[in-house]
């Protein structure tokens, strides 16, 4: 028979998983950008309006009447002012609507840009019109008080020019690590102050000049150091290793083959044939 086959060997246990890798640790917020401020500083001579919350900004224009708005701008420029300049005219009547004063302000000027000033009533308002660099500085009202009544803006209207200029200069600056609010816009007010001190006194413009500060967009203080990124996560534990299985059961040996039958005798020799008879004798 033969030998049984050997038998397998067991089967080896697979190694352990290696633990997940840590996760990076969060990257740390980028450096904190510069913060600004916008403030909008007013220059202007009081217009003597009774019973206002504040004066108008305001400067006379009487000796610029004719003259280009780009001499404004073109010296405004020259010192790094950044400034609007608005013609100033007062309408006073009965039931004004300031949105059709403003439709008419925008038709009456080709492209013209048209608002109200503030501390307006349906009794008096200041209509301001944006000068362009190519406007002329008028020295009469931009609409007729027929031309308000006519339209449905007011009845008993009366308007007054009395070449007013409002110039509102603006300005943005960046709030230094160590500096406060305060100290910021108090730079910006004094700088801007000074320039608009240097177009009055290097153009035709006239009046006092009496400064209004707004500070826009607070911003927050920088922080005094970067947050902490928080802390990374524990690594997850490993799984328990399982123990090596046992090796499988070796399989029975097989069976002899059964004994082959012995081999058929052989049949036994045929007989010879019978001799043939004897011829007869001849006759005689």
């Amino acid at each position: 028979p033969s030998p049984p086959p050997p038998s397998p060997p067991p089967t080896t246990p697979p190694p352990p998983l290696p633990p997940p890798p840590s996760p990076p640790p969060p990257a740390l917020p980028p450096p904190s950008s510069p913060l600004g401020v916008s403030v909008t500083t007013d220059a202007s001579a009081p217009d003597g309006g009774a019973g206002r919350r504040h004066q108008r900004v305001l400067l006379d224009a009487s000796q610029m009447t004719g003259d280009p708005a780009s001499t404004l701008y073109d010296y405004a420029d020259s010192i790094s002012l950044d400034a609007q300049f608005h013609l100033v005219d007062t309408i006073s009547g009965t039931d004004l609507n300031q949105t059709k004063i403003i439709d008419l302000c925008e038709s009456a000027a080709a492209s013209a840009t048209c608002a109200i000033g503030d501390g307006a009533t349906t009794s008096e308002l200041k209509l301001l019109q944006l000068l362009d660099r190519n406007d002329t500085i008028r020295g009469d009202p931009l609409l007729d008080a027929s031309e308000i009544e006519g339209n449905g803006a007011g009845s008993g209207v009366t308007v007054s020019h009395a070449n007013k200029v409002e110039i509102v200069a603006r300005s943005v600056a960046i709030l230094e690590e160590g500096q406060t609010l305060d100290e910021l816009a108090a730079n910006v007010t004094a700088e801007t102050e000074q320039k608009i001190t240097q177009l009055r006194e290097n153009t035709k413009l006239q009046g006092n000049l009496a400064f209004t500060s707004l500070v826009m967009f607070p911003p927050r203080p920088p922080p005094s150091s970067p947050p902490r990124p928080p802390p990374s996560p524990p690594p997850p534990t490993p799984p328990p290793s399982l123990p090596p299985s046992p090796p499988p059961p070796s399989p029975p040996p097989p069976s002899p083959p059964p004994p082959s039958p012995p081999p058929p005798s052989p049949p036994p020799p045929s007989p010879p044939p019978p001799s043939p008879p004897p011829p007869p004798p001849p006759p005689p």
